[in-house]
């Protein structure tokens, strides 16, 4: 479903053969969205579906996810079946593999020039964000930072950074218990 942020209707896109929906992300004109999805039986894979009508079409291969779309709408940067980084032409044509990304690397964004994507590994607190250069794989640190209170922390994931690098979101993982002691008689 598209829901509308202001006046205008309640869209529902055509369904097709998608069984199950991972994630979703519009492009930048507003008429299509990319979905990682699979249909029954099958794995996941990136499909283009347009806000108009007519069904989802697969752009990447089944057993393809953790995807980022370029700011352009050209290439999805995603982990492929084997679990190694490529980019993925949304037109089709064969996948260029990106070196450098390790299959701990989780994606935050694309840069907006199309030549780096900005990484983090879940498991590292404080958070690492480094800027990956998709041609040459030349990794350099672009922000450090974890919450105050780390008491409990277990990882920090879902981060996401804006177009512009200036702002950025995460959801931080916590754990926290309390041990009580009883004591009795007998």
């Amino acid at each position: 479903m598209v829901y509308p942020t202001g006046a205008g209707e309640t869209q529902q896109l055509k369904r097709g053969e998608i069984e199950n929906y991972v994630a979703a992300q519009w492009f930048r004109d507003g008429k299509s969205v990319l979905i990682c999805g699979n249909e029954p039986g099958k794995g996941t894979r990136f499909y283009v579906q347009d806000t108009g009508g007519g069904a989802a079409r697969p752009v990447t291969p089944e057993g393809t996810r953790d995807g980022w779309l370029s700011a352009g709408g050209r290439f999805v940067l995603a982990r492929g079946p084997e679990g190694k980084y490529s980019v993925y032409p949304i037109a089709g044509g064969e996948p260029r593999p990106v070196p450098g990304l390790s299959e701990t690397d989780d994606l935050a964004q694309w840069s907006a020039d199309g030549r780096a994507a900005l990484v983090y590994r879940r498991a590292e607190i404080p958070c690492h964000i480094e800027r990956v250069d998709l041609a040459t794989g030349h990794r350099t640190l672009f922000k450090e930072f974890a919450p105050a209170d780390r008491t409990g922390l277990l990882s920090m994931r879902e981060m996401f950074v804006t177009d512009d690098l200036r702002s950025y979101a995460y959801t931080a993982y916590y754990q926290v218990s309390s041990l009580f002691v009883s004591e009795g008689r007998q």
